[in-house]
């Protein structure tokens, strides 16, 4: 149920790729995420901590949050949906060795699974229709958004059990909103009036890619170990291809649905080889 809820999830965020990057022709990226996450922090109000320890925690998951979705939809002003999730999957394979760090041990199959899944990310990367092309700004943007999600998977795995797991997220969404809100009126990229299509992404990425992808996010975290959460995770990219192809007319070609496949061999090898949920969670801590 754990690994179901994550790949929802997953899904959502493959889908978010095509509308940001459709909105992102009508306003600037720290903007628009400064929309997005206020109407993600109302949602969340009636969730509000009381514990100081718990904003503090979920100020710092906002930090890293913040980066990520910085980056990524900067990146996304000089880079097609499709590449932006390929690149962005990336993250999967810089969870083990930082939570390695915290002292987290990752089983063997699940190391293999990551091989096979960041094998097809990179075919995916490769396998397109068309040249990907050399890589620019948006994409070094990108991997700077991979590396801040990696750190936001770990850092969350290790809090999200200490108590009501719910409770970490109004703070880093109040910190996302508040961090990209900030960066916008510092670099005077506020523009007003905001359009229809923004408010309309923004608000439909609040709903579904912050309130219920989160949500089912931290629920799953709760279960799970990281490395195999964020394994999941990789079909992010699968996801968000198949939505570029589909309603953008980006191409998608036989090899890239190889490496869809592969990404989803990927996470079924830890379950195959007798991963069995929370129980694995202690084997791996």
């Amino acid at each position: 149920m754990a690994t179901f809820a994550l790949v929802l999830a997953t899904a959502i965020w493959g889908w978010s790729f095509v509308p940001v990057k459709e909105a992102m022709g009508h306003t600037s990226p720290l903007w628009f995420l400064a929309l997005r996450f206020a109407i993600a922090s109302i949602l969340f109000l009636p969730l509000s901590p009381r514990r100081a320890r718990d904003w503090g925690q979920g100020f710092l998951l906002g930090l890293f949050l913040f980066a990520g979705y910085a980056f990524q939809t900067w990146g996304l002003v000089y880079t097609t949906a499709q590449k932006s999730g390929l690149i962005t999957g990336l993250s999967v394979v810089l969870v083990p060795p930082i939570a390695h760090i915290f002292g987290e041990k990752t089983p063997l199959h699940t190391w293999v699974g990551m091989g096979i899944a960041a094998a097809g990310v990179a075919i995916l990367a490769l396998g397109g229709g068309g040249p990907l092309g050399p890589a620019g700004t948006g994409d070094f943007l990108t991997v700077l958004g991979a590396i801040s999600y990696a750190l936001y998977l770990v850092f969350q795995g290790r809090w999200v059990g200490e108590g009501k797991w719910h409770r970490l997220l109004l703070p880093q969404f109040v910190a996302v909103g508040a961090l990209s809100a900030v960066g916008a009126a510092a670099t005077g990229s506020v523009l007003l009036p905001v359009t229809g299509v923004v408010w309309r992404t923004a608000a439909s990425t609040a709903v579904l890619a912050s309130g219920v992808s989160f949500w089912l996010l931290l629920w799953a975290q709760r279960r799970l170990p990281t490395a195999y959460a964020a394994l999941v995770l990789a079909l992010e990219p699968a996801f968000a291809a198949l939505f570029g192809w589909w309603l953008l007319g980006e191409t998608l070609a036989g090899l890239q649905i190889l490496g869809a496949c592969l990404i989803l061999a990927g996470i079924l090898w830890p379950n195959l080889r007798g991963y069995s949920g929370k129980a694995t969670a202690d084997a791996v801590e």
